[in-house]
């Protein structure tokens, strides 16, 4: 089978192509090796041309502007005419989507539309008319994929055909369980203070405001406390506050350090239409290492975490958080998720994924 994957360069802040970054390239490695594969990335950041191969999959940039549109379209109707795919995957944005189901009917090519979001929170949203033509490609494509279960849901308020859940998976083989003093010493952080860790982007749609009161509130009972925070820091976002470190964790690795240098992992999202139907990386990366978690009762996170007792606090309400943290830090130890992230790696995900498609065909 030939399957074309177009997709943004850039995504969660980070350039997903160069980095091998992202649900979508990690999905359809494995499948590479029964399946040519292609990936087209409009670069709307660096604007650059470029062809790269790796781990089986060719990845074709292409510079997009308001200008140079019709130059890409063109280039895009020559590689399918040339290569005749028989599936276009569209994902990482509602303006790929809107492309994707265009080439699909052009070429009558089945078309697979990868939700890892619900992109109504997206800024592409606010363009005239692309919220009516997201609600009709979710309606009218062959597949549609979702990346939780709840999205699932709201999907098909407007989908009568069957949708799937692929969720984001994790490397079990790189997140794994290290000494937490051994990553301490790594990253050059004392070994006598307690940890909390939050890596991602930081931002208050995301629970930032509501991490630092908690962090306070912690405080007053445990003063040694300290929150070690990484990622992309966000408009109006003070990150210079007492007990709090950051770090620029430039590499994978030091992810994983991170993660297993703390007493306690967190995931504050409050609750809105973001938080209630992603599915966070980070909280399969957090199990993966077996960290005890604390994080807000809202979404897909609820169904992974409420048989562990502990571990759910109810949503904007930083008290809460705090004092589910304090628990953790008085239990001082690791918890087993090993049985629930079987489910959770890149290649088991992606066996659903080629069946779904497989199926169709």
């Amino acid at each position: 089978m030939k399957i074309l994957v177009i997709m943004k360069r850039f995504g969660a802040a980070k350039d997903m192509v160069m980095e091998n970054f992202g649900r979508q390239i990690r999905l359809f490695e494995p499948l590479a090796k029964k399946h040519k594969i292609d990936f087209v990335c409009p670069d709307y950041i660096k604007k650059e041309s470029k062809i790269i191969k790796r781990n089986g999959i060719r990845f074709i940039v292409s510079p997009i502007t308001l200008f140079s549109a019709g130059k890409f379209i063109l280039s895009l109707n020559g590689l399918i005419k040339k290569e005749k795919y028989d599936v276009i995957i569209a994902t990482t944005d509602p303006l790929i989507g809107i492309m994707g189901y265009h080439y699909s009917k052009k070429f009558k090519i089945p078309l697979v539309y990868d939700l890892q979001d619900n992109f109504e929170i997206y800024d592409t949203y606010k363009i005239p008319f692309i919220g009516y033509f997201d609600k009709k490609i979710i309606k009218k494509a062959d597949i549609v994929l979702t990346v939780s279960e709840n999205l699932k849901k709201y999907a098909s308020k407007f989908r009568s055909k069957k949708s799937y859940v692929i969720q984001n998976g994790v490397d079990l083989n790189f997140f794994r369980t290290i000494d937490k003093n051994k990553s301490r010493k790594k990253l050059k952080l004392p070994l006598d203070i307690k940890i909390i860790v939050y890596i991602g982007y930081l931002r208050n749609l995301k629970g930032f405001d509501i991490m630092i009161d908690a962090l306070h509130k912690v405080m007053e009972k445990h003063p040694n406390t300290y929150l070690l925070l990484s990622g992309q820091i966000g408009k109006g976002i003070d990150i210079n506050q007492k007990n709090v470190i950051y770090r620029k964790f430039t590499n994978r690795q030091d992810v994983v350090s991170g993660i297993n240098a703390a007493d306690v992992a967190i995931l504050p999202n409050p609750d809105n239409n973001f938080a209630r139907y992603c599915f966070p990386y980070k909280i399969v990366e957090y199990m993966a290492c077996n960290a005890p978690i604390v994080a807000t009762d809202v979404g897909d996170v609820s169904l992974l975490l409420r048989k562990y007792k502990g571990s759910l606090c109810k949503p904007d309400d930083s008290e809460d958080l705090a004092n589910k943290i304090i628990s953790k830090l008085k239990e001082n130890k690791r918890v087993d998720y090993s049985k629930d992230m079987r489910n959770f790696t890149w290649e088991k995900l992606a066996k659903k994924l080629d069946k779904i498609i497989t199926d169709y065909s």
